[in-house]
This record gives structure tokens, C-alpha cells and sequence, in this order.
């Protein structure tokens, strides 16, 4: 029943940030958001609640991708894979990996470690930036810009992530205190 309970905060904390940034989406996918916060929203929700909820950022993720950003803009199947499989999982896979060498203490009790949640971060968006640049250059080699597209996905997700994560330690933080 926790699970249920994790996974229906997950799904509306990605779903908000997702709708925030809905305004900041370019309309060509080869550029990336230079603030996208679902990614902070997801990797919050991991490190929080574990990988139980990873159906919810995908559910979320997919949602949006369909409706709101018309079948991710036009790129259906591609769009797919690089937002929604990718985006889920890189998180995922970057948490695995500083398990995996020892780098990941990431709570100091009741605190976040935000030294090793920076690296979090950093991590997480460099493996969903090159991920989703290979898939989409497997479909579309002759992009105009590659190193726009991997600049603008890779700043969006590392700012978007650590402004998400700080933002809410700080709200919770604020909560707590009164």
C-alpha cells in the first residue's frame, strides 16, 4: 500500500514539473530545454522512494510526451524511447553506478548530501543526454546542430535537476521548521 502511496506522489511531481516546462519546450526536438525540471523530479522520487516508482515517471512522462507535446512531436516511437525509456531510467542507472563504486551517500541522516546529489545530477544527465542523442541520430543522422542538441540537453537536465532537488529540500525544510 506504500508503494501505491509513493508511486501517486512520484506521478504528480513529475506531472507538475513536466506541465511547469511545457512553456519553456521547443518546438524541435534537437534542442533541449535549458530548464527541465522533471528530471530533478525524478531523480528526487528514486532517491525518496526508491525504484518502485519508476512506473509513474514513465506514466508521467508518457502522458505529456502523447497529449500535451502531440506524440512527442511528431517523432512518435523515437520520441518514445529517447523521453520516456531513457529519461526513466537514466536516473536509475546513474544511482546503480555510484552504488556500485561507493559514491553514494546521499542522505547525512535526515539531510541530503548535495555534494554527492551534484554528482547525482551531473551523472544522470550525461547518460540521458548521450543516450537519447544516439537514438535520435540513429533515426535522423544529418541533425543540423549535434553539439547544440547535447549542450542544450545536457545543461537543461543538469540545471533542472539540481534547481528541482534544491528547491524542494528547501520548501521541505521551511515545512518542517514551522
Amino acid at each position: 500500500m506504500l508503494i501505491l502511496k509513493y508511486n501517486i506522489v512520484t506521478f504528480v511531481l513529475v506531472l507538475i514539473s513536466l506541465l511547469v516546462v511545457q512553456g519553456l519546450t521547443h518546438i524541435d526536438f534537437t534542442n533541449g530545454n535549458l530548464l527541465y525540471l522533471p528530471m530533478g523530479a525524478a531523480i528526487f522520487s528514486y532517491l525518496l522512494f526508491g525504484f518502485g516508482v519508476l512506473p509513474s515517471v514513465a506514466i508521467a512522462n508518457t502522458l505529456i510526451g502523447y497529449f500535451i507535446w502531440d506524440n512527442w512531436l511528431g517523432i512518435g516511437l523515437v520520441g518514445f524511447s529517447g523521453h520516456v525509456i531513457v529519461g526513466s531510467l537514466a536516473p536509475i542507472a546513474a544511482i546503480l553506478m555510484m552504488r556500485y563504486f561507493k559514491l553514494s551517500e546521499f542522505f547525512d541522516g535526515k539531510n541530503l548530501n548535495f555534494r554527492h546529489v551534484i554528482f547525482l545530477v551531473i551523472l544522470t544527465a550525461l547518460i540521458n543526454t548521450l543516450l537519447k542523442f544516439f537514438i535520435f541520430m540513429s533515426v535522423m543522422p544529418d541533425f543540423h546542430d549535434p553539439a547544440k542538441f547535447i549542450l542544450t540537453y545536457l545543461v537543461g537536465d543538469i540545471l533542472g535537476g539540481l534547481v528541482f532537488i534544491y528547491g524542494i529540500s528547501r520548501m521541505s525544510t521551511f515545512l518542517v521548521k514551522k
